[in-house]
């Protein structure tokens, strides 16, 4: 058969390249905590409890976020193939694991943005080494960052080191008054890189120094589960924004968890700067593909 005479896609086809697609998301601790479920029309997604990291996420807060980012990059998925689709979160005591679920609802015209941030999905990687020679972000660029987290209502906000590293140490820290919106796999046990002083609280990413890095911190006015799922599908926005003007970035997974700031409940942080200098870095590996999506099959 040639191109022009294969078959269309099926639903289930789209949802299934939107949901395998979607797992090269970035996960706390590269836990990657997700399960997809499909059924027809729709893609339900479902935190997997057995990926959370029990000791230091004992509420599940870091599992939701990242399940919030997982779900972004399905988002970006399914509009460059071409099909429009609704967002439903949940939070139904009746079935707890379940969080979101994306409805197909018809066509949709591709544009250049959606290309734009697929590649950056498909090119994205975790670089936590030192960046370089840019004390500051260009204001065009914050602009941009500010326009892609915009539509989650979660505040984003630049940080200047030094960052504080503690719960009480929040409590002494002098936030911005301007609000940037304008409203196999895991981790290796042994860093890849040797360890630096540096200004931020953060894991230590490498030889250097990280004076060069912008941290931006993701908050939210409450600190419910709704909270923290669009705070990852806010990081998500963000993260694939920078990737697309050439910022290398991380996340950072050891943020304080308080609502005790000006800015209200601090979620969770990323840090972004340049790295072209630097040889890229390896994928990390990802979960198989049948152990994270199941798809229910009509009687």
């Amino acid at each position: 058969m040639s191109q022009a005479q294969q078959a269309p896609l099926t639903a289930r086809d789209v949802l299934y390249e939107a949901a395998r697609v979607a797992c090269l998301a970035p996960s706390i601790e590269d836990s990657q905590p997700w399960l997809w479920r499909i059924r027809a029309d729709t893609l339900e997604l479902r935190m997997d409890r057995s990926r959370q990291l029990t000791g230091t996420d004992p509420q599940g807060r870091l599992m939701v976020i990242s399940c919030g980012a997982v779900l972004h990059h399905a988002c970006v998925v399914l509009a460059v193939l071409g099909v429009a689709f609704t967002v439903d979160r949940l939070d139904d005591p009746a079935e707890p694991d379940l969080l979101a679920r994306l409805t197909l609802t018809g066509p949709h015209v591709v544009t250049a943005d959606d290309m734009r941030l697929h590649h950056a999905l498909r090119t994205r990687c975790t670089d936590r080494r030192p960046f370089l020679g840019v004390a500051s972000l260009p204001e065009d660029v914050m602009a941009l960052l500010r326009r892609a987290a915009q539509p989650f209502a979660v505040g984003m906000y630049e940080l200047e080191p030094p960052v504080p590293t503690s719960a009480a140490a929040v409590m002494a820290f002098t936030w911005p008054t301007h609000q940037i919106p304008e409203s196999r796999d895991g981790v290796p046990p042994t860093p890849a890189v040797p360890k630096i002083s540096r200004t931020g609280p953060f894991r230590d990413p490498g030889p250097g120094e990280d004076r060069y890095t912008t941290y931006l911190a993701f908050t939210t006015a409450g600190n419910t589960r709704a909270d923290w799922l669009t705070t990852g599908e806010a990081a998500s926005a963000v993260l694939l924004t920078a990737t697309t003007v050439g910022l290398a970035s991380s996340v950072v997974s050891d943020t304080p968890n308080t609502c005790d700031t000006p800015a209200g409940c601090w979620q969770l942080t990323i840090r972004l700067g340049v790295n072209e200098s630097a040889p890229a870095v390896p994928p990390r590996p990802r979960r198989p593909h049948d152990e994270v999506i199941d798809v229910i099959r009509a009687a």
